[in-house]
């Protein structure tokens, strides 16, 4: 036969098959079809009933109903069949993914209306038993990953019942605990929610089903796969900004906290993922703040997962849009682990899984056989690597936003970790996009001008030029792609002299010399010339030592960790900003308290005062730096040097007169004027032209309306151009004399907080070292009577001694009648017990302490003198303390560990700060024991915890009730923490809620009713 012929009937065979195939498939669906489009769903609801109570009473009924009960076998046998069906149709199609396209698509569609209709209506799935609706939800799951019908279901309604059913199977899944196949259910409905919710115009679907609030209340699960469900529909829902405003209203901050710290990498993950895409929602943001959710993120940065670590580092950047929250970030420290994953060479760990994939293999039941830390090929771990790089910059770029976190980047060698990024290093989109965020944060930390010191050293002059054409705090990355792009072309030497100038600013590097054991790490300026005056002044910079070395004198004074005035002023410039009037009035006053310090105790002129010369540090701090041009004058004496800036001297000196202290209050009007428009009042390009305006005062008025009229007086008194009607600084602070005294108000107050928590400071110590000294005496003693125990027991050995006389015994616990003494006798009772008699010792604990080589054989044998014998019906059992204080930690870790509330619980987080102080890196054993022990006696002492006032205030007012509780408080100070005894009442408060008590007197219960079975089972003697 020839080959064509063979090749023939081999494809008739083929087709033969494939038919035959098609028509078995064609038939089984139908099947199903029928099924389940035949019965309604109250026939069904009433076999499903029939078939629960079958077994009692079935004889009786099938008597007394043949045609009846014949009916409902009918049903059953179409149970059952409809039961082997869905079963096969979740095999032969659990591969299958594009229905619409298929031959029998018409049949799967039918399928589907049926299933939606006649199943997962509300009367039929209330009543169905849970394999049959699982194997239901199972089927819709397989159907619906076909485009078309998923828009079946939603002209069905199916979406909205689909949501009402996870509903209340949560809520008995929560309430009840696992039930069966109540988490296969979830599971399943979880992966549909997220295959809904991957089309991004069908999001809103599930949105206006309600099904993402359930999703949320999920996350309180202790079930992975549920957990990972319910994480993933909502991380794919939250990709459209319409529904993250919708995500973002529940408490899901709360839990998604508790999951980045509690569970497991890739809850973690996904959790970090979900919160990167809500973030944007400024709900949600405030949430992360009020939960203290940053030291939790900060923390993270530590870990090795790189997906973890990029989704918390654009978490951060997204959180610095507030300025507040830049701040907290850089005192929580989060400066340092962002620059250290820029510059570390740490293994990370790392997978390719996406959300589908994870989504899928979670539905199937395979996700724990999923390769969560699987090794990536060296490019892929490049590329994420740079990613995790990128995404720090972005975060480092936010934070320079804030003049203080820029300085302190810089401060922490930023500057150096970041410009080695520049450099070209493999070719790729991803190296050059590197480039270009490392750009971008070195261009905002230059635009702090306290900063550009160093950046004068670290680029050749072409590419400086380019990096300043690209202006302050520019965020769009296409306008850092010249300087990526200039550097790239460099040749191999101009190269190497970049790396060079980097390195030159590299912090660690090696001090320059020593000098007198003083390292010479930098050239901060050089100063003019002048005199040395000892001074002491808050406002005033600190002088410390001086010393000789060869032929120079060394002046040792204060490092103020602060910035110039000026650089304030160009910094609000460029921000387009301005000083408030209370800040001016808080930096005003500080001058002028240092200027009547100067002027008036020690009779110096500062001759220099300018913005450069006063330095602002925390909370507006003003220091008043370079007195190299100050003159000590004589009482009623004038100067007569022409010395200091022109732009700040007053007439006087312009015109080459005497002068005095007044030409400070000129600077001290001039900067006052500058601080309101952030520009000199005299200005000019011409010499003579400036010299004219200062004579005769003449300057550009302040804005009306900018600033209040006692602002603009006190520049016009300030800068009289005729000296004898400026005054001098006792007038100017009278002029201020009640904002001055507003000042102090706030400043005693907070000396008065500082001197409370300084008292309870000290009154703790004194009471940890007595309680210390009581312990060592304690200890002293117990050695003392052990050693004593011993030698009497070497020398007479006490007779047999029953199970009761080898308790302790507590003089307290038993009344001088209910001892009986007895003397050199063994004493038994009316049941015949043997009681032991317990001996005096032979030597005095003195006798002990003294004789060091008292021995055994110095003391002479002595038979047992007396002793006491208790009766056991007359001892009790000794109440343990160990045992209450880890009653006591139970309770508060019990609380800590309970699933997050529906809503944000105040209480809770009061338990959480609490158990965060107890075992906090400097903590001891000790001090656990000492604030376990306040709480057990409910000690109306305050609590150190580590909380600003005002987050214990508002603890306090939600606990009180009552708004006025701290002023109307025998104290007067409720607003400075939470008392031990309040702290106790909370814990028995959330102990109730949470049926705590309840759950242990079952748990008591039980072990009771077991002890007894325990002893009344018969046992032999061996």
């Amino acid at each position: 036969m020839s080959n064509p012929v063979k090749k023939v009937r081999q494809g008739e065979k083929l087709s033969l098959k494939t038919t035959g195939i098609q028509i078995k498939a064609s038939h089984d669906l139908r099947r199903l079809q029928s099924l389940l489009a035949k019965s309604s769903p109250r026939q069904e609801v009433a076999a499903l009933s029939h078939s629960k109570v079958r077994n009692s009473g079935a004889s009786r009924s099938q008597s007394l109903h043949p045609q009846k009960n014949a009916k409902t076998h009918k049903s059953e046998s179409d149970i059952s069949s409809e039961a082997s069906e869905l079963e096969k149709f979740s095999v032969t199609y659990r591969d299958q993914r594009c229905f619409s396209s298929h031959p029998l698509h018409k049949l799967f569609s039918d399928i589907l209306a049926s299933l939606v209709k006649n199943r997962l209506c509300s009367e039929w799935i209330d009543h169905a038993v849970p394999e049959s609706v699982l194997r239901v939800l199972i089927c819709l799951r397989l159907l619906i990953r076909d485009p078309h019908h998923q828009k079946i279901l939603h002209q069905l309604q199916g979406i909205s019942l689909l949501a009402k059913y996870m509903q209340s199977v949560t809520a008995m899944y929560v309430s009840y605990g696992e039930q069966a196949f109540a988490v296969q259910k979830l599971v399943t409905m979880t992966y549909m929610f997220q295959k809904l919710s991957a089309v991004e115009n069908q999001r809103v679907w599930v949105i206006e089903s309600g099904a993402h609030r359930t999703l949320v209340k999920l996350l309180s699960t202790t079930d992975s796969s549920v957990l990972l469900g319910a994480l993933l529909a909502l991380t794919t829902l939250a990709e459209s900004p319409e529904c993250k405003e919708e995500i973002g209203e529940p408490p899901i901050v709360e839990k998604l906290l508790v999951i980045l710290q509690e569970y497991d990498l890739l809850s973690k993950r996904m959790s970090a993922e979900l919160l990167r895409l809500l973030s944007p929602v400024r709900q949600v943001r405030d949430q992360v703040r009020e939960l203290e959710g940053l030291p939790v993120l900060l923390s993270l940065l530590h870990g090795q997962h790189l997906k973890l670590l990029w989704s918390i580092a654009w978490v951060l950047v997204q959180l610095c849009e507030d300025p507040d929250t830049r701040t907290e970030i850089r005192s929580w420290g989060g400066v340092q682990p962002l620059l250290r994953l820029l510059s570390s060479d740490r293994e990370y760990v790392s997978d390719r899984s996406s959300i589908e994939t994870l989504s899928s293999a979670n539905a199937a039941g395979r996700i724990q056989r999923e390769h969560i830390r699987e090794e990536l090929s060296p490019q892929e771990e490049v590329d994420n690597t740079m990613a995790l790089q990128s995404a720090c910059c972005t975060a480092l770029t936010e934070l320079s936003l804030d003049d203080t976190s820029a300085h302190h980047i810089v401060q922490e060698n930023g500057v150096y970790i970041i410009a080695k990024l520049i450099l070209p290093q493999n070719s790729g989109p991803n190296v050059t996009s590197l480039q270009c965020y490392a750009f971008r944060a070195l261009r905002f930390l230059f635009s702090v001008e306290r900063n550009r010191h160093l950046f004068k050293r670290l680029f050749p002059t072409d590419l400086f030029e380019l990096f300043i054409d690209v202006g302050h705090y520019v965020r769009d990355l296409t306008a850092y792609e010249g300087l990526q792009t200039k550097v790239s072309l460099y040749t191999e030497e101009e190269l190497d002299s970049l790396r060079e100038s980097i390195e030159a600013v590299n912090q660690n590097r090696p001090a320059l010399k020593v000098i007198n054991g003083y390292s010479i790490l930098d050239h901060l300026g050089t100063g003019a010339f002048g005199s040395v005056f000892k001074m002491t002044h808050p406002n005033i910079v600190k002088y410390y030592k001086t010393f000789l070395e060869g032929d120079k004198l060394y002046i040792v004074m204060e490092l103020i960790e602060g910035v110039p005035l000026a650089e304030h002023f160009n910094s609000l410039k460029e921000k387009q900003q301005q000083f408030t009037e209370d800040r001016l009035w808080n930096i005003f006053i500080q001058m002028c308290l240092a200027l009547r310090y100067l002027h008036k105790e020690k009779r110096i002129v500062h001759r220099d005062l300018t913005p450069n010369n006063i330095m602002l540090g925390e909370k507006d701090k003003v220091t008043i730096t370079d007195f190299g041009l100050a003159k000590q004058k004589q009482e009623n004496s004038k100067l007569t040097s022409v010395v200091g800036t022109i732009l700040y001297s007053c007439p006087e000196i312009v015109k080459n007169e005497p002068y005095g202290e007044k030409a400070d209050i000129w600077a001290l009007g001039c900067i006052l004027y500058q601080m309101t428009t952030l520009q000199p009042p005299f200005y000019s390009s011409n010499m003579l032209s400036l010299a004219n305006k200062i004579v005769e005062a003449v300057y550009e008025p302040i804005e009306e309306g900018a600033f209040s009229e006692r602002v603009v007086d006190m520049i016009r008194w300030c800068l009289s151009p005729d000296s004898d009607k400026r005054p001098d600084i006792v007038a100017v602070s009278s002029r201020i004399s009640d904002l001055m005294m507003r000042l102090m108000d706030g400043l005693y107050t907070s000396q008065n907080a500082l001197e409370r928590r300084a008292e309870r400071d000290r009154k703790r110590a004194q009471k940890y070292f007595l309680e210390r000294h009581k312990n060592r005496t304690n200890c002293c003693y117990s050695v003392l009577s052990q050693e004593k125990s011993l030698m009497k027991t070497s020398e007479s050995p006490a007779p047999h001694c029953s199970a009761a006389c080898k308790q302790n015994i507590s003089q307290d616990d038993a009344s001088d009648d209910d001892v009986e003494m007895s003397i050199n006798k063994i004493t038994t009772d009316s049941t015949g017990e043997q009681y032991g008699s317990m001996s005096r010792p032979s030597v005095t604990p003195d006798q002990i302490e003294a004789g060091g080589d008292f021995t055994a054989a110095r003391m002479k044998p002595k038979p047992v003198s007396a002793g006491i014998c208790v009766s056991q019906k007359k001892l009790r059992q000794i109440d343990d303390p160990i045992q209450r204080l880890l009653m006591q930690l139970h309770k508060i870790i019990y609380i800590t560990q309970l699933p997050p509330a529906p809503h944000h619980n105040i209480k809770r987080r009061v338990i959480e700060r609490f158990k965060k102080s107890l075992f906090h890196y400097d903590s001891d054993p000790h001090n656990l024991k000492v604030e376990l022990s306040k709480l057990l006696q409910a000690s109306p002492e305050l609590m150190e915890l580590g909380s600003t006032s005002s987050d214990w205030w508002s603890v306090v007012h939600h606990f009180t009730g009552d708004p006025h509780a701290a002023d109307s408080s025998d104290d007067g100070n409720l607003k400075d923490g939470v008392t031990y005894e309040q702290m106790q009442g909370i814990v028995e408060e959330l102990l109730e809620e949470s049926s705590y008590y309840e759950a242990t007197h079952i748990r008591n219960t039980e072990k009771r009713n077991y002890q007894k079975r325990s002893d009344h089972r018969p046992y032999s003697s061996s």
